[in-house]
């Protein structure tokens, strides 16, 4: 990964549904934020597996 992501679950921990909602609609909420980190890992693990192999 070349940039860095410096957000966690603990931001998301304690928001309610309402404003969860509100995150989902926004692009650059840390929910956006925290669902490209969470998919560039996943890519990035699944790369490094093929590289193994």
């Amino acid at each position: 990964m070349s940039r860095s992501y410096h957000v966690t679950r603990r931001a998301l921990r304690g928001k309610t549904r309402q404003e969860l909602d509100e995150m989902a609609t926004d692009a650059n909420s840390s929910l956006a934020q925290w669902a490209k980190k969470s998919a560039i890992k996943k890519a990035v693990r699944k790369e490094r597996k093929s590289k193994k192999k």
